[in-house]
């Protein structure tokens, strides 16, 4: 308990980030990865009742499509949510959104009813996408700032292991049944249910209470409920001292996040950095791993486990990441993993295309062990920097008035990544083959330059530190900007924004 109090970890702290990824955050990953592994049973049970219609692999695809659809229509509404109905409270109001997909999908092959798949991936995915849109912001909010990078990869840290725990729940040896496959679906609705009971008893973000409903009274309670280690009335003097600069610029409304001049350089970053994390080609690994792997040549009996084994190491290496985002920082990891992704990339457009080009030879066996060598280094590259990294900085990056329509943006425009990945990869993939390889690879070497030349790091900085230099934008190269030496409290500042009156009408 005495190295918790020394680093500011208090009970409720744990409580709230576990409830948090228990219940919201990892039923994300839960989802993603469901319905990977029971595809051929999907595609069975969709072909049976929808008869005279398109083929079962485009049903099969649409469960997937839908679902991003949705989520990138909750991300887009999140912000408003969050503004109005305060972090929390949006996050428990979603539980509810969980349970009702969950119940919906779970009777669908007793009811002969590939329509209950459908609407309750609908459900599932707006869902999702009001996690992804409010849960890293509400971690970001409420942990103390020496930890702030840990806590909010939590996020993430659940994210993967939900998409462990369906890998696992859907093997052939499971669930993956013609029966119970929609069991797996429907067990979504446990870890919902429970959070929906847990999340009422912790407290409300901070800054939340205190700069958007003006509740003293209820600021200071959630504070040191959360915190142990930084001092609650200077905490208070700064939120009040922002509050105080806020009142000097006009009242900042949604639409001005495209319009504002110091707005500019933080949302083409945030929305730049989630369009990589997606167009990097991940959820072409997760969505379609078991399609690269046959098409590396490896045995088809053996795909099921090594698709369990790259979600495995997908959580060992965020687990990694981790204590990382605060001894390298965030610049650092978002750019040198990204090195790792791209000569991965490079690796398995050759590795890959030649495989198929000798399937039954020994060089197409060598080689597409190879190719799985280079997806688990792929995934380790990932997990460490694209995985956890986005999530926090695009918190990081604004002050208070903004930051939950920004955050909502970004991750609209991450899912709309998402639906553009799956739904041009698998004919991309089925006409060129490991050369689609090369199209993730130009995506991450062009946001790779523009990152390394305008992404200042982030960690130990205030978010009004963070948002007054890029209301700025400058070349900021391989300068190292993070405050490492800092003391007392000092998580927000009175800064003087060269634009103060941009939301003047």
């Amino acid at each position: 308990m005495g190295v918790c109090s020394n680093v500011g970890i208090t009970p409720m702290l744990i409580l709230t980030v576990f409830i948090t990824a228990f219940g919201s955050s990892g039923l994300v990953g839960y989802d993603t990865g469901i319905m990977n592994l029971p595809g051929g049973n999907i595609k069975s049970f969709t072909g049976k009742y929808v008869s005279g219609g398109p083929g079962t692999d485009f049903m099969y695809a649409l469960v997937s499509a839908i679902f991003v659809v949705a989520g990138a229509i909750g991300s887009f509404s999140s912000g408003v949510m969050a503004e109005k109905l305060g972090r929390r409270n949006t996050l428990l109001m979603n539980n509810a959104f969980a349970i009702i997909g969950a119940v919906i999908t779970g009777p669908c092959v007793l009811a002969k009813s590939p329509a209950l798949l459908y609407v309750g991936r609908v459900v599932s995915g707006f869902n999702a996408g009001i996690t992804l849109g409010v849960a890293s912001l509400y971690l970001t909010e409420i942990s103390p700032r020496d930890i702030r990078g840990a806590v909010g990869a939590c996020h993430q840290l659940a994210l993967t292991l939900g998409i462990l725990i369906a890998y696992i729940l859907t093997l052939d040896a499971i669930l993956n049944t013609e029966t119970l496959w929609p069991l797996a679906v429907g067990l979504a609705g446990v870890p919902a249910a429970i959070s929906m009971f847990v999340l009422p008893f912790c407290p409300e973000s901070p800054r939340f209470l205190f700069m958007n409903k003006g509740n003293e009274h209820g600021a200071r309670k959630a504070f040191v409920k959360l915190n142990s280690k930084e001092d609650v009335d200077t905490f208070i003097e700064e939120l009040r001292e922002e509050m105080e600069a806020a009142k000097r610029r006009s009242k900042f409304k949604c639409g001005q996040i495209f319009t504002a001049k110091d707005l500019r350089m933080p949302v083409l970053l945030a929305c730049l950095i989630q369009i990589q994390q997606q167009l990097s080609g991940i959820n072409a690994v997760i969505a379609y791993s078991s399609t690269m792997l046959e098409t590396a040549g490896l045995d088809k009996s053996q795909i099921q486990y090594c698709v369990v084994g790259i979600g495995a190491f997908n959580v060992v290496m965020t687990i990694i990441a981790l204590p990382l985002l605060e001894r390298a920082g965030r610049r650092q990891l978002l750019l040198w993993p990204s090195v790792v992704l791209a000569l991965s990339l490079l690796v398995l457009t050759i590795t890959v295309t030649i495989a198929k080009q000798n399937e039954n030879q020994p060089i197409g066996r060598t080689l597409g062990i190879v190719s799985t060598v280079f997806i688990f280094i792929y995934i380790g590259g990932f997990a460490v920097g694209l995985g956890t990294i986005p999530g926090l900085v695009v918190s990081e990056m604004f002050r208070q008035e903004p930051r939950a329509a920004a955050y909502a943006l970004s991750q609209g425009i991450q899912w709309l990544s998402n639906l553009l990945v799956l739904i041009s990869y698998p004919d991309i993939n089925a006409a060129i083959g490991g050369y689609s390889f090369l199209i993730f690879l130009v995506v991450v070497v062009a946001c790779w330059v523009v990152f390394f030349l305008y992404f200042p790091e982030t960690k130990n900085r205030t978010f009004d530190d963070v948002a007054e230099e890029l209301a700025t934008p400058h070349v900021v190269l391989g300068k190292h900007y993070a405050k490492a030496e800092s003391t007392g409290m000092q998580i927000f500042t009175n800064s003087n924004f060269p634009y103060e009156n941009q939301y003047d009408a």
